[in-house]
């Protein structure tokens, strides 16, 4: 996942503010409700930040909607079979930036308390390629979770999402990477089990940054109002404009115009950058556009920083390349560029300035996301006029928090972090999957901490940053504590029972590994953080592994003995009316067969 969570054994890929959004796409809806009445409906596809990985790509084969009280399912999406680009979604490109893959799709009014999405379960369809590799995972070493053999995966929508007639509804999940069992490798082999979560939506819908929207012109409106896009998904998308709306006509090479645009429907193409606005609908912020879609600036990077140098810095950027003449069908992938940057680089966050210059560098970091305009695009090195930070995040460490600061990094890295007071970004903190219990109380982040310090415990955390230019420095506008894994050597002394409803544990203190350290681990049944229980067993003879994920609660005494030969937990305090205990997230059993 990321890096660290190899350096600290912490399994995270934390979301914050307008890093929560999800799976869902839209199109191909017929028919409505007893009543006949439609709404409609936004969906969103996004993914957690990490590092860990340069690419994770899967394919989309369908999307349906549950009703409440009901047995009928609404599909709202489906692939096209015959475009390739149409359920291909690289979840770390995505990484703090939402895609729309539909808009506004009618369904019936009502109300939904489930989705269910389905996915191309082939590994061949997958590209999983760790971070730095020369090459993705050989798909024969992936194994694809599937218990239904139908590629189906079930989310609960709680609370439900309630579509009201003539009205816009937004739904928002999200793949949950940070999940210890999402993707797990064991010796080179990798076991897939997508965890997909319901999310609330972000305080402010404006928050939201949506990745570059790339396709055909098809309409504009004759008020100058607004303009569509058919996406290389065939997904139709509105955009609204307005005064501060930036064109560039590309075959002109010189600024443009809404009428230039217009003029251009039904023919041309446009690659869009745009933000949501608080109603639910899409602004403009900058349009390129051309008569032919292979015109569109291609080269300027828009995606995450993997590298940081003196003068440069790598970002992940997206490539599309036609596959016939004049058709929207598109292959896609992914690949880094290189940026230079020199003393005249305008640097920006979220078009707040920054400054100018090489020492802005400095305070740019890997997996940030940024978006590069060149001084010039045909010279090599290709040299930024102007870099504008999308997100900001930091991880680590968290050490001596404060009333105003906490210490955020690795070892003798540490930095400190000051908490956000701008208005609109003041600083919130929760535990990882308590969305809703996010608290802006500096003192109970200190009180969690010290628990995690009396249990000797390590205490990591990502940071959500927003740039004040008053004081000119990164703030900490949200914080989320990992889930805290315990000791490699950890090992259970007393078993699971039903009447306890937790095991006994030995492990050892993670701050100088070698001073033992007893703790009860409760296992929650129920709720969002569920805990989930996984059984690995591991044949010397066969070299063979099999897997139980997730093994039912009913079979967690028969799996969570002292019999288990290694056993790795991830836990989180809990305040209870007797005072703090501990929580698992995640158990995963393993078992040698020698």
């Amino acid at each position: 996942m990321s890096r660290l969570i190899r350096g600290s054994a912490v399994v995270l890929l934390a979301l914050a503010g307008a890093a929560g959004f999800g799976l869902v796409s839209s199109c191909n809806i017929t028919g409505a409700g007893p009543s006949g009445a439609l709404g409609g409906l936004n969906l969103l596809v996004t993914d957690a930040p990490t590092d860990e990985w340069e690419q994770v790509t899967v394919v989309l084969e369908s999307v349906a909607l549950h009703r409440s009280n009901g047995s009928a399912w609404e599909t709202v999406w489906t692939a096209d079979p015959a475009n390739p680009a149409a359920g291909k979604i690289n979840l770390v490109e995505l990484s703090e930036m939402a895609e729309l893959l539909g808009q506004g799709a009618k369904i019936p009014v009502g109300a939904y308390d489930k989705m269910r999405v389905t996915i191309d379960t082939d590994p061949a369809t997958m590209t999983l390629v760790p971070d730095g590799a020369a090459a993705p995972i050989d798909p024969a070493d992936i194994t694809v979770v599937d218990p239904g053999g139908r590629g189906e995966i079930e989310i609960d929508l709680d609370p439900a999402i309630v579509v009201e007639e003539g009205k816009d509804a937004n739904l928002m999940v999200d793949f949950d990477l940070a999940h210890p069992l999402s993707i797990v490798n064991i010796d080179g082999k990798v076991v897939i089990s997508l965890k997909v979560r319901h999310r609330a939506l972000p305080r402010r819908l404006q928050d939201i940054q949506f990745a570059r929207t790339l396709g055909k012109i098809t309409a504009a409106a004759a008020d100058l109002s607004g303009f569509t896009v058919r996406t290389l998904r065939d997904a139709e998308i509105k955009f609204g404009v307005g005064a501060g709306t930036v064109y560039y006509d590309v075959d002109a090479g010189a600024a443009g115009s809404f009428s230039g645009l217009a003029g251009l429907a039904g023919s041309g193409a446009a690659l869009v950058a745009s933000n949501m606005n608080a109603d639910g609908s899409l602004f403009a912020r900058r349009v390129w556009y051309s008569k032919d879609i292979e015109l569109l600036p291609r080269f300027t990077p828009e995606g995450l920083v993997r590298r940081v140098g003196e003068t440069w810095l790598s970002v992940v950027k997206k490539r599309t390349e036609t596959i016939s003449a004049g058709s929207n069908r598109h292959r896609c992938d992914w690949a880094a560029e290189t940026v230079f940057v020199d003393e005249n680089t305008v640097w920006t966050f979220q078009d707040i300035e920054m400054g100018r210059g090489v020492d802005v560098l400095r305070q740019i970091a890997r997996g940030f996301r940024v978006e590069v305009t060149y001084v010039n695009i045909d010279i090599y090195p290709r040299v930024a006029a102007a870099v504008n930070v999308r997100s900001a995040h930091a991880e680590g460490l968290v050490v001596n928090p404060t009333a105003e600061s906490f210490g955020l990094g690795w070892w003798r890295r540490l930095r400190t972090m000051f908490y956000s007071d701008v208005d609109g970004h003041a600083f919130q903190w929760r535990f990882y999957g308590e969305t809703a219990a996010a608290s802006a109380d500096p003192r109970a982040l200190v009180e969690a901490v010290d628990q995690a310090r009396q249990a000797r415990l390590w205490v990591f955390a990502w940071a959500g940053l927003y740039w004040d230019k008053a004081d000119g420095r990164w703030e900490v506008e949200s914080l989320v504590l990992a889930p805290m894994r315990l000791h490699d050597l950890s090992r259970i002394t007393t078993g699971y029972t039903e009447a306890s409803g937790a095991i006994g544990v030995s492990t050892f203190d993670c701050w100088d590994q070698t001073t033992p350290a007893e703790m009860i681990v409760k296992l929650d049944k129920t709720g969002e953080l569920q805990t989930v229980v996984g059984a690995f067993v591991w044949n010397a003879a066969t070299k063979i592994v099999t897997f139980t994920l997730p093994v039912p609660p009913e079979r967690w005494e028969g799996t969570l003995t002292p019999a288990v030969g290694k056993v790795k937990i991830w836990v989180r305090p809990v305040r209870e009316e007797a005072g703090w205990s501990w929580h698992a997230y995640t158990v995963l059993a393993f078992t040698f067969v020698r």
